[in-house]
């Protein structure tokens, strides 16, 4: 059989809930020559006998299908890589299995890619909130003379999005790709790389990718998440490792350092100076709050917590966490 167009990785943990309307939207996509493969992560619940259930239910699509029955639980990075391996598409496309997609995701996107023969297409999506739904869409600079060193920029500044799920990319980009074990911004890390190494990108300014919003994950703190605190110091040595080994200094301290005392802050309830000098010890520097892509009143607030008045970012994030869910 000939190589497909596009590979489609979707790994499975823990989603019995979400996976066949997940899977059905893949299978009806408007496109023939798509490869999907299944990643099995060792899920508990009856995720994967609901996928055979679904898949029998599409016989035209059976053949290209391939599944893979993990013997250990590695996280979602490692589950990518793992299809990854046996991916033959020339393209690449994942889809976390809690989400669903629009039916000619995959012919307009392929549609584009060869019609610009771009390393990367990327593309907007929907965050599904229980009650309403919001189109997320970044704007991506076109035609820089150093393309590649622009978006490693906004990536590390959060200026364009760094899911892996909106974005079809050449297998071949892969190739010398590090794909992390640790679970929490595993995005960002393997995004910053493929960026760097793009020559070309486009961009589909519609929304093709529908993002199920889990409340509780991260349970927006890490206060009492060991396992997050732990990735998170992880992700960013694995960030600066990666910049500094390429010489990109001014990226690292004007725009890593900003971003991951951001991420600190914002996914902090107490002890903010403990968990910097965890995570980031550079960022230990009220000189960074004003670096931090925000506007002038959030960076006020940041700069609370370094003048000894922690209570007050607490007190304003909790107003406008409850508001947002509101």
């Amino acid at each position: 059989m000939k190589d497909h167009d596009v590979s489609i990785i979707v790994p499975i943990y823990n989603v019995e809930k979400y996976i066949e309307n997940c899977v059905v939207t893949l299978l009806e996509q408007d496109y023939d020559n798509i490869e999907y493969v299944f990643v099995n992560d060792c899920t508990p619940d009856k995720s994967m006998k609901i996928l055979e259930n679904t898949i029998e239910r599409y016989r035209n699509r059976k053949k290209h299908v391939k599944i893979i029955n993990k013997t250990k639980n590695e996280g979602l990075p490692q589950a990518r890589k793992s299809g990854l391996k046996i991916a033959s598409g020339k393209y690449i496309l994942h889809a976390d299995s809690d989400d669903w997609v629009d039916k000619d995701m995959v012919s307009s996107l392929i549609y584009e890619a060869k019609k610009s023969d771009a390393d990367i297409v990327c593309f907007d999506y929907i965050k599904e909130f229980s009650k309403k739904s919001v189109i997320k869409s970044f704007f991506y600079t076109k035609n820089h003379p150093k393309l590649n060193l622009e978006f490693v920029k906004a990536i590390l500044s959060h200026e364009i999005s760094v899911s892996m799920c909106d974005k079809l990319v050449k297998r071949e980009l892969y190739k010398n790709i590090d794909f992390p074990h640790f679970s929490h911004c595993e995005d960002s890390f393997v995004n910053l790389q493929l960026f760097y190494e793009a020559k070309k990108i486009t961009h589909i300014a519609r929304p093709f990718y529908h993002y199920r919003t889990n409340p509780n994950s991260l349970s927006n703190s890490f206060s009492n998440n060991k396992k997050a605190l732990d990735d998170f110091a992880e992700f960013s040595k694995a960030v600066r490792n990666f910049l500094l080994q390429r010489g990109l200094f001014d990226e690292y301290f004007k725009y890593h350092i900003p971003a991951i005392l951001k991420f600190i802050l914002d996914y902090s309830d107490s002890n903010f100076k403990k968990h910097i000098n965890a995570i980031c010890p550079e960022a230990n520097n009220i000189k960074y709050v004003f670096k931090i892509n925000r506007n002038f009143v959030y960076k006020i607030l940041y700069g609370s917590v370094f003048l000894g008045c922690p209570q007050i970012f607490v007190f304003a994030k909790r107003i406008f966490l409850s508001l947002k869910n509101n």
